[in-house]
């Protein structure tokens, strides 16, 4: 199986645009918490993907501008991926906002590293409304989160980054028939695998840190060919437990959690990789299948 970790570089610019306590994060907390997981990766001879805030690559001072870190995350064979320019919540955009801000963190990072940037991961996690997938967010529709009503769902935010160059997106949404009657009966999980919408390939999210959940998620699926999507905070690389006792987002249980699967990785059992390998891959399974139905289509109309 495949492993895809992925962390989400929000800079003092998306603390300033969180819903709770990330208002309250020390401004360096990012590129602290950076500094300290790149050590482990390299530890561990392990790629991951940073997606990053765009202004972060902008010319200024640490910590709200750090190109310099950008081009050491790049140097060291890890991929830089866009976190839109500047943390806004997507949903109530209108579809100017949207495309601007995400032509603009494409051009701010593609200048920093000089390499062209292919991923997208939206602040938040948001949009997750995505009728096309039977997954309806009521809550972003209607603004319930105090933002505005929603304009955008997964829908349009993939066509928007389609036309701006970018290749693959990691989302997470839920199918609501799916998680109703999940309530009802008890079913497999099957966790959800990357495919193509729109020309775009989506990763949809499985876990959040590195503790046991995740471990036993990874361990049940060992010895398949399903690709598993982890994310994380570099700013909660250094922090203490939360009020539940736990934070699996730190560097050192990040470390515990590689450190467990050497013998899998040995064996051959898991692999672990960039989204940008992840997308490579998809791509190379989809493409006769795609070409066969965009031929039908043609043949059809």
């Amino acid at each position: 199986m495949r492993v895809a970790i992925s962390f989400d570089y929000d800079s003092p610019a998306g603390y300033k645009e969180s819903f709770g306590p990330g208002r309250d994060l020390p401004c360096d907390a990012d590129y602290r918490g950076t500094e300290a997981l790149l050590k482990v990766l390299a530890k561990h001879d392990v790629q991951a993907t940073f997606a990053i805030v765009g202004c972060v690559a902008l010319d200024g001072a640490p910590p709200e501008c750090c190109p310099g870190q950008i081009r050491e995350i790049h140097a060291a064979g890890h991929e830089v991926a866009s976190h839109s320019m500047y943390h806004r919540f997507i949903p109530p955009m209108t579809d100017r906002e949207l495309a601007e801000d995400v032509k603009l963190s494409k051009m701010a990072l593609e200048a920093c590293i000089g390499q062209s940037i292919r991923g997208f991961i939206p602040p938040f996690n948001r949009p997750a409304h995505f009728p096309r997938r039977g997954a309806f967010s009521f809550s972003e529709v209607l603004g319930l989160h105090g933002r505005g009503r929603g304009r955008q769902s997964v829908n349009t935010m993939l066509a928007t980054l389609n036309s701006h160059g970018f290749g693959w997106c990691r989302v997470s949404f839920r199918s609501t028939l799916k998680s109703l009657t999940e309530k009802i009966i008890v079913a497999d999980r099957f966790p959800p695998q990357p495919f193509v919408f729109e020309n775009m390939v989506v990763m949809p999210l499985h876990a959040t840190g590195f503790g046991e959940a995740t471990l036993s998620l990874l361990r049940r699926y060992l010895d398949s060919d399903h690709v598993l999507t982890v994310y994380a905070h570099p700013n909660k690389a250094h922090d203490e437990l939360d009020e539940n006792g736990v934070n699996d987002e730190r560097a050192e249980v990040m470390d515990a959690f590689l450190t467990r699967l050497e013998r899998e990785r040995a064996l051959g059992r898991v692999e672990f990789c960039t989204m940008a390998q992840v997308e490579c891959q998809v791509r190379a399974i989809s493409g006769p299948l795609l070409q066969d139905i965009n031929s039908r289509r043609r043949r059809f109309r």
